[in-house]
């Protein structure tokens, strides 16, 4: 290691490897830093998510109810740990809000049409049925929106503001209701303890079992799988470049991904197929033969716009910086499947036009039937698709030009670095040509003195 002789060769890999060092450090932070901001204090900007307050009673318990509710999160100290809430008065049924619900809004607590009738003929010992208070109000939730986000934040916030809700109306009601002799029987209990209650609907349910990241799991594995193809023709491309057209290589390279992407979304499609089954949960849809397709296409979709940015990456970088390129594509696409835009600072916004935020949105509609957005997620990432596709190009000319003229070699490494060795000369070390040696085919023969000389052609003696 002290040999004067390895100084030569110790000094370059040493620096090498501390400029390793630096790079490896920024590869983590990034990236983290990007996946960690975009998850960060989401149940702070949850306050950028609206509940809507739907009254159909129009009766004095849903305006009791519905006034108490708004003052308690009116009330609430932190404001911007709490979603919006908002009074709606445009919709007329509760078929109505709940197609709302499931195509625009995350949740919403419903009053239901006829809670004060049946509240009063309880009391008033009107009826002979059993009164049940979980009909005064339904809570709905779109979970199929984004499961994450709504079962841990906006679920919780609505169900903790209601049920206060509801002990305050039981208060105030079993304070006003007297004697209980002219209630029957079978409602004593619940009209002394808890006149109304609410039910809880899913109106696009996804937060059973591992739906929650199924699409997420989808969109990594294939992604990875993916990264590993892309690697080994890098590797391998090199005698591609130096011998076959620029046009015909960027097809190529083009054609082995949309074909990889293809092929592993079919994989991916088949094992939700396959682990789904008919029993997989009551709530989830029916997995038609239409699903599968469309999965298989979101996949493909999803898959061929990384894996034409990644390759575009690949083909220009040295092997060191290939885990940058995919760390680059790989954490905040995670990111963006694990929050929503609305749920992270405003700086992430650029989320709409990442493929996993995008194809995560079309996989919970398939899923779910949940928030539809067909055109716009599938125009994005056909979009995304479109623009990879054309940095493919790009770099792919930036490396048969280096690769021809000797300033990159098979692996990638360029000129000037240590692991540099390329089969190709570099164009400007080309040596001058050497002068031809004067041969006999070049002298000049003088012929004109022909008749001094002391033999002719005709004689056929040329003086020997």
């Amino acid at each position: 290691m002290f040999d004067p002789k390895l100084r030569p060769v110790l000094r370059p890999n040493a620096l090498y490897y501390l400029r390793l060092l630096a790079l490896s450090s920024f590869m983590l932070w990034m990236p983290l830093c990007l996946f960690f901001g975009a998850v960060f204090r989401r149940s702070v900007y949850i306050y950028r998510t609206d509940i809507e307050v739907v009254d159909l009673d129009q009766g004095p318990v849903g305006r009791q109810l519905t006034q108490s509710v708004l003052q308690i999160a009116a009330a609430a100290p932190n404001q911007q740990g709490q979603p919006r809430w908002r009074m709606r008065s445009d919709l007329a049924s509760i078929a109505d809000t709940r197609e709302w619900v499931r195509h625009h809004g995350w949740a919403a607590l419903v009053i239901n049409s006829g809670a004060s009738a049946r509240l009063a003929d309880a009391a008033s010992g009107n009826t002979n049925t059993v009164y049940n208070p979980a009909d005064a109000a339904t809570i709905m939730v779109n979970t199929g929106r984004h499961p994450i986000i709504v079962s841990s934040f906006i679920q919780p916030a609505l169900t903790r503001t209601v049920r206060a809700a509801q002990i305050g109306f039981s208060v105030a009601f079993t304070r006003q209701l007297g004697g209980l002799d002219q209630v029957q029987p079978q409602n004593i209990v619940t009209l002394a303890t808890q006149p109304v209650a609410f039910s809880l609907d899913d109106d696009a349910p996804l937060s059973f079992a591992i739906a929650p990241i199924s699409y997420l799991f989808s969109f990594l594995v294939g992604q990875l799988c993916v990264i590993g193809a892309l690697i080994g023709w890098k590797m391998q491309s090199f005698s591609f470049f130096v011998k076959v057209k620029h046009t015909h290589v960027w097809l190529g390279a083009a054609s082995i991904v949309l074909a990889w992407a293809i092929y592993i979304g079919m994989l991916g499609a088949l094992a939700i197929s396959a682990f789904r089954g008919p029993d997989y949960s009551k709530l989830a849809l029916s997995y038609a033969v239409g699903r599968f397709f469309s999965l298989w296409f979101t996949t493909a979709m999803v898959l061929s716009a990384g894996g034409m940015w990644l390759l575009s990456c690949f083909v220009v970088l040295t092997p060191e910086l290939l885990a940058l390129a995919s760390l680059s594509l790989v954490l905040p696409n995670v990111a963006s499947t694990l929050t929503t835009v609305e749920t992270s600072p405003r700086f992430f916004r650029w989320f709409y036009a990442l493929p996993f935020y995008n194809g995560s949105m079309l996989y919970r509609f398939i899923l779910s039937g949940a928030f539809p957005r067909i055109g716009l997620n599938v125009g994005v990432v056909l979009g995304d698709l479109c623009l990879c596709t054309a940095a493919l190009w790009l770099t792919t000319c930036i490396r048969q030009y280096t690769a021809i003229r000797g300033i990159s070699d098979i692996p990638g490494w360029y000129r000037g670095g240590i692991f540099f060795e390329s089969p190709i000369p570099y164009y400007k070390d080309k040596k001058e040509p050497k002068p031809r040696s004067e041969s006999i085919d070049e002298r000049t023969i003088n012929i004109t003195d022909s008749a001094d000389d002391a033999t002719s052609f005709r004689e056929g003696n040329l003086g020997v």
